[in-house]
C-alpha cells in the first residue's frame, strides 16, 4: 500500500504531466497575474481583458515567453459578447485575437 507521501508525489507528477500535455507554459515574470492562458498549443497567448465600451475591448496580449504581442483597444468583429473568456480563445493570428465561434478582436486604428 502506498504511503501518503508517495501518493502526494504521484499526484503532483500526474498534475504536472496534465499541464505539460495541455501546453500551458509557466507564466513569465513580465506577465501580470491577472492575465490568463488562452488558446491552445503554440497559438496560445497570455491574455488580460480590460473593460469594454460597445464593440471596443481593452486587451493586453503576451506570447508564452512574455513578449508583448498587442495592447490597447480592439474592435469586436462577429457575434456580440458580454465578456471575453479565455476558454473561448482559439489563437492570436496576424495581430488579432481569434475566438472559437468565428469572432475576431482586431486592433482599433487610432
Amino acid at each position: 500500500m502506498a504511503r501518503p507521501s508517495q501518493i502526494l508525489v504521484m499526484t503532483t507528477f500526474s498534475l504536472g504531466l496534465l499541464v505539460a500535455c495541455r501546453g500551458v507554459p509557466a507564466r513569465p515574470a513580465v506577465v501580470p497575474a491577472e492575465a490568463q492562458w488562452a488558446g491552445e498549443g503554440r497559438r496560445g497567448v497570455f491574455l488580460k481583458v480590460g473593460p469594454h465600451q460597445g464593440t471596443l475591448w481593452q486587451l493586453e496580449v503576451w506570447d508564452r515567453k512574455g513578449k508583448v504581442l498587442g495592447a490597447g483597444s480592439f474592435r469586436l468583429r462577429g457575434f456580440a459578447k458580454a465578456e471575453i473568456v479565455s476558454d473561448e480563445v482559439l489563437a492570436w493570428e496576424n495581430g488579432a485575437l481569434q475566438l472559437k465561434d468565428g469572432t475576431w478582436l482586431v486592433p482599433e486604428k487610432p
